[in-house]
């Protein structure tokens, strides 16, 4: 690989979230990864949270996303920040497919979710220096956390 990657040789796959799935393409560097995720209509995450920043931009649809007890609709061009370690999740309530651009710093190359299908973008002799790994983490079963308390905030389905 080198540090271009044409959007063919880039493979969508399917990012399957336990209750959820999407289909993403995926590429990292050493400091950060980005992800092009497309989330059917319906799609409903469960709250989690990872070790880095997430910058998210949406590309079309639209999308809430709820940080711990808030929750946001995004619009077409919209952008959102998730702080490292803030619980957070999304939901896909309109009819449509939405599409959503997500710079995770330090990268989530390492995730399980898209581990097997990144792509890093290296030159052949350049050292890979990841800047840490972090990875999704879902709550327990036995968590007390209640989602509903931020997804109230998002009104009735269109």
């Amino acid at each position: 690989m080198s540090i271009h990657a044409s959007g063919e040789s880039v493979r969508e796959e399917i990012a399957d979230m336990g209750t959820a799935s999407f289909t993403t393409k995926a590429v990292f560097g050493n400091a950060s990864s980005l992800m092009i995720a497309t989330r059917p209509a319906g799609y409903h995450s469960e709250p989690h949270r990872h070790d880095c920043e997430q910058l998210n931009w949406l590309q079309s649809g639209e999308l809430w996303v709820f940080v711990v007890d808030r929750a946001i609709r995004m619009g077409v061009g919209d952008f959102l920040r998730i702080p490292a370690d803030e619980l957070h999740w999304s939901w896909n309530r309109s009819d449509g497919p939405c599409t959503l651009v997500e710079v995770h710093t330090p990268g989530l190359q390492d995730d399980p979710l898209i581990k097997s299908f990144a792509v890093g973008l290296f030159e052949p002799s350049e050292p890979r220096a990841h800047r840490g790994s972090p990875v999704s983490e879902f709550l327990g079963a036995g968590s007390t956390f209640d989602p509903t308390v931020a997804e109230s905030k998002a009104g009735s389905a269109p």
